[in-house]
């Protein structure tokens, strides 16, 4: 019993359609309708898997959350194994939202590069005279076509460690919201060599922006002097934002501008 074909791979199909105009130049649309649709077809096939994404997302969660990684270098006061374990399930969702997303951008990423690598073998060939053409380097042309396929290892790993740096920064949130947290110090990545930082980020580093809802503002304790926290993009919520917040639990760790007269007065007591 033979064997059935193996399919061939996008780098044959592409030679085979590079050759075949190089050689007869352009003839007909049905000729190059045929020709798209088989490269289409195998570079489908060679589609990138999110598996690698969603590992690494996981391990992230294990860290974080499995391993307690994520209360184990906060503050005293602030969240424990308690609220870690009530919080866990939506922490759960949070990660699946993350898987989803990541396989959605990687999906869409994809077939934006498979129809950008079409059009140019399209173009290409409306290019090449009747009865084909000795002025070409074919290796040349095959690596132009599929370049932009080529880039989707690095796409696909861009946007594992973006939504794995979104992961842990909304993780980090839920937990210290349900803590108790009160503030978040921003902490820009800006100092980090290459790092293709904001500029607005590098102005909001080391600031202390209040959180609208906990209990010191809802007793009165504490009044924001950068505002609130809800009021700016968060940490890591823009493409590729790598910088960090670093949560606050208690009144006294903030400098003595966020606190009101009844804050003071209430400290200066204890």
């Amino acid at each position: 019993m033979k064997k059935p074909r193996k399919p061939k791979t996008l780098y044959e199909v592409l030679t085979e359609a590079v050759n075949y105009y190089v050689d007869n130049g352009w003839d007909n649309e049905k000729s190059l309708l045929s020709w798209s649709a088989r490269l289409r077809a195998a570079a489908n096939r060679e589609t990138v898997s999110p598996t690698t994404t969603r590992n690494h997302l996981t391990a992230i969660y294990k860290h974080l959350v499995i391993d307690g990684g994520a209360i184990r270098d906060q503050p005293f006061g602030g969240p424990t194994k308690v609220t870690l374990a009530k919080v866990r399930p939506d922490l759960r969702k949070e990660l699946e939202r993350r898987i989803f997303v990541s396989a959605n951008l990687i999906k869409l990423n994809r077939e934006a590069a498979i129809e950008k690598t079409i059009q140019r073998f399209q173009g290409w060939v409306s290019s090449v005279p009747p009865g084909g053409t000795n002025a070409i380097d074919r290796v040349e042309q095959k690596s132009q076509i599929r370049a932009k396929l080529s880039e989707q290892t690095f796409e696909h790993r861009r946007v594992a460690i973006d939504q794995g740096h979104k992961l842990a920064a909304n993780i980090k949130d839920i937990i210290a919201k349900q803590g108790g947290a009160i503030a978040v110090k921003w902490h820009s990545s800006w100092r980090r060599p290459g790092y293709n930082y904001r500029e607005d980020h590098k102005e909001r580093d080391e600031k202390i922006y209040l959180l609208r809802d906990s209990w010191a503002v809802k007793q009165g304790l504490i009044k924001p002097v950068n505002g609130y926290y809800d009021e700016i993009t968060a940490v890591g919520e823009e493409v590729f934002c790598s910088c960090q917040a670093i949560y606050i639990y208690a009144p006294q760790k903030l400098p003595d501008e966020f606190l009101t007269e009844k804050g003071k007065r209430e400290f200066e007591r204890a």
